[in-house]
């Protein structure tokens, strides 16, 4: 249906090299430890934060006109505080790249896990975090698109993180979506159909191949081209082997639904009976990432490290996501680790230490209060977020490699036509350069008004005016018409 190879090739020209680590406001804050990976659209390093010495991973992706439709990413874990998810710590903008600072989860990719060998039951509690991580994404109106074991990290204690937020988009109830993201063996059938479709059943059906992979440590649709794997999931042709519980197969069976109406939805899978098993994994209360009041003792250290606490705590309420938030969110996360305690009280680097501003404060001694024009901070539910037992066994490297692959967006419409993510943030993505931020102010307006009006020359008059609009926003912007290969075309590559 399209070319793999040249869709990877594409991708790796366009990655960051290493002089992209060299960047002053990334430096200033963080040093380079090493390359750990890459995402679909961005090269992932583990870094360490000067202030504190504690180990983060950090994304970043390069502003070129191919990432355009990935570069809400941060806008979107901005708005995502759960222990299931890596939670983001710092956005660095520059004019060339975006850094998101995350936490780093050393236990590695749930693909590897599975390679080892992975039990029922402990099969079960991963992928009853899996689902608590999903479901919470899923009330705060933001679906993944991409759900596979490469995107679920585990830490050091055996608990899950959802990553690479790239491909997800913001919906309403009801609300059709039109861009195809995902990866060929956890497609659902109505991306592959090119139907409009609503974002949850697509999770829905990632998440049942998912759960198929780690209790038989094989993908349920498997061929040798693409086509063949896609034409099996149209078709939801698979077998479930025997060996796999009658109450996990029926499971497997309600979310590998052709019909995207007939599949639970993730709260109704919470409560299947196959994942109630197992007795009662009562989660630990989780407390909010930004709390109402600020903690004591990592504000009295922060205050040794030259930072204003009256500026921390204003980052921290507005959600800036800058250093002085970073700093906080960090020494924050540690201690609840269990190490923050011990952390090393030395001298921060003279550029990292921020200017304090001039305010009229002299009434208030200490931090500052919430008015009524700054936003509360977020509150979380309580997740399922039970303790795994760690393997320490050789992966498996066959079922490594069938079960790894790129996430590729499958477009029908012009890339002039924005994914939903971009229209929905792009008025909150201040961690870009303005001439981006207009960019995607043009591309949302274009987005808004082709859905009003579908006819194919109010599509063509708006889609025209963005491409002269991106032409003189930046230079090295290559012609609209040529970005995307349509579908078409793309399977006259594959299938001679």
């Amino acid at each position: 249906m399209f070319s793999q190879s040249s869709e990877s090739e594409s991708r790796s020209a366009s990655r960051p090299g290493p002089s992209t680590w060299r960047e002053c406001a990334f430096t200033d804050h963080y040093e380079f430890v090493r390359a750990i990976g890459h995402g679909s659209y961005g090269q992932v390093a583990l870094a360490r934060h000067r202030p504190t010495g504690a180990e983060v991973a950090v994304k970043v992706l390069e502003l070129v006109p191919e990432n355009i439709q990935v570069l809400s990413e941060p806008s979107v874990l901005m708005s995502l505080e759960h222990p299931g998810v890596a939670q983001l710590f710092q956005v660095i903008g520059t004019e060339k790249h975006i850094y998101m600072v995350m936490e780093h989860a050393g236990g590695g990719q749930l693909l590897m896990h599975v390679a080892c060998g992975m039990q029922e039951e402990e099969a079960r509690r991963v992928f009853r975090q899996v689902v608590c991580a999903v479901g919470y994404c899923h009330a705060r109106g933001i679906v993944h698109r991409d759900l596979k074991p490469e995107n679920i990290l585990l830490d050091a204690r055996g608990r899950i993180k959802l990553i690479d937020f790239g491909a997800a988009t913001r919906f309403r109830a009801g609300q059709k979506v039109r861009r195809f993201w995902g990866t060929v063996p956890y497609l659902a059938p109505e991306t592959i159909l090119q139907e409009e479709y609503e974002g949850p059943p697509v999770d829905v059906w990632s998440l049942g191949v998912i759960l198929y992979f780690m209790l038989t440590h094989t993908l349920p649709f498997m061929a040798p081209s693409s086509s063949k794997i896609l034409e099996l999931i149209v078709l939801a042709m698979y077998d479930v082997p025997q060996s796999v519980p009658v109450k996990a197969q029926r499971l497997i069976h309600r979310m590998l639904m052709v019909q995207p109406k007939k599949r639970p939805t993730v709260k109704q899978i919470s409560q299947h009976p196959w994942l109630k098993q197992g007795g009662d994994d009562s989660p630990p209360p989780w407390r909010e990432v930004v709390p109402k009041h600020p903690d004591p003792e990592i504000m009295t250290l922060l205050l040794d490290m030259g930072l204003d606490p009256y500026q921390t705590w204003l980052s921290l309420l507005q959600r800036k996501f800058d250093a002085p938030m970073a700093t906080y969110l960090i020494v924050q996360h540690q201690k609840r680790q269990g190490v923050g305690c011990v952390l090393p009280r030395k001298p921060v680097p003279p550029r990292f230490v921020p200017r304090p501003r001039v305010t009229h404060l002299s009434s208030f001694p200490g931090l500052p209060r919430r008015s009524k024009s700054e936003p509360a901070p977020h509150h979380c539910p309580s997740p399922c977020d039970p303790q795994l037992p760690e393997e320490d066994k050789q992966p498996m490297q066959e079922a490594t490699r069938r079960a790894s692959l790129p996430a590729i967006p499958l477009c029908v419409l012009p890339t002039k036509d924005p994914s939903p993510s971009t229209a929905a943030h792009s008025d909150s993505v201040s961690y870009l350069p303005k001439r981006w931020r207009m960019l995607l102010r043009l591309l949302g307006r274009g987005h808004r008004n082709s859905s009003q009006d579908s006819s194919a020359g109010n599509r063509k008059r708006w889609t025209g005016r963005i491409a002269t609009c991106v032409r003189k926003l930046c230079c090295c912007v290559p012609r609209a018409s040529n970005a995307v290969v349509p579908m078409a075309e793309r399977r006259d590559a594959q299938d001679p």
